[in-house]
């Protein structure tokens, strides 16, 4: 995003996006539990957003898109265990997940609604109300 909002506007944008990834991801482990050979996958980039923003806050370059070109890290989940079928999707795992992405996505998309909601303020109160 360009310069009418801050930073924080854009990581909690990015973060919305990366959330919502994340959740496509765990539902196709979900739904492939019981596909023989498997492989259950997980969605990083915490390392990296947080990595752009104290690159951003350093005043070094983060490139042309700045913490809009973070890209999420997808790869197979190491710590499954192999099934008899040699799946590796644990459902206690994935609802788990499923749960705690659900928490960190309304998080952010609140936080982000109430910037907008006082950006809206400020326009509407900051031309005129006075007498």
């Amino acid at each position: 995003m360009g310069g009418l909002f801050d930073k924080n506007v854009d990581v909690l944008s990015k973060s919305l996006d990366m959330y919502l990834l994340r959740h496509s991801v765990i539902a196709d482990n979900i739904a492939n539990a019981e596909t023989p050979f498997f492989k259950a996958r997980k969605v990083d980039f915490e390392t990296s957003l947080q990595r752009a923003i104290d690159t951003e806050a350093a005043g070094m370059s983060t490139g042309d898109r700045g913490i809009a070109s973070v890209d999420p890290i997808i790869f197979e989940d190491a710590e499954s265990e192999v099934g008899q079928d040699l799946n590796t999707v644990d459902m206690d795992r994935e609802m788990s997940a499923m749960t705690k992405n659900d928490i960190q996505y309304s998080a952010a998309a609140e936080a982000i609604s109430k910037k907008f909601a006082l950006l809206k303020y400020c326009i509407s109160e900051g031309g005129g109300g006075g007498g």
